[in-house]
C-alpha cells in the first residue's frame, strides 16, 4: 500500500513557510480594502505620524496606545503610526515613571524618527 503522509507534507510545509513570511500588521479598519471598490469610499492622504518608539531600559515596558496594550522588550523598538496628539502611557513601572504616566505624546516632528523612552 502506498504511503499518503508525503502527499500532505509538501503543501503543509509550503503553508507554514508562507505564514511565517507574511507581514504581521494590524489595520485600523478591518475592511480597509473595501474602500477601494467604491470611488466615494476612498481616503485622502494619510496624515498619521510614523515613528519608532525605542525602549532603552534594561527591563521590558508595557505601554498603552489608543486603548491597546503592547510589551516592548529591553533595547527593542515598536513601529508606531498614529495621529498627532496620540498619547502613549506606561502600563508598567519603570526607572523614571510609574504606571499611568505619559511616556510620549505624538507630534508631527517625530515623523520617521526614533524616539527613546525608559
Amino acid at each position: 500500500m502506498p504511503r499518503t503522509d508525503r502527499v500532505f507534507a509538501g503543501p503543509l510545509v509550503l503553508l507554514l513557510a508562507a505564514a511565517a513570511m507574511a507581514p504581521a500588521t494590524a489595520h485600523a479598519a478591518p475592511f480597509g480594502w473595501f474602500a477601494h471598490l467604491h470611488p466615494g469610499g476612498s481616503r485622502g492622504a494619510d496624515s498619521r505620524v510614523s515613528f519608532i518608539a525605542y525602549n532603552k531600559a534594561p527591563i521590558f515596558q508595557d505601554v498603552k496606545i489608543d486603548g491597546h496594550f503592547y510589551t516592548v522588550l529591553p533595547h527593542q523598538s515598536l513601529m508606531i503610526k498614529a495621529p498627532a496628539g496620540t498619547a502613549i502611557y506606561a502600563e508598567s513601572a519603570g526607572a523614571g515613571h510609574k504606571r499611568g504616566d505619559l511616556l510620549i505624546a505624538v507630534t508631527p516632528q517625530m515623523q520617521n524618527k526614533t524616539v527613546p523612552f525608559d
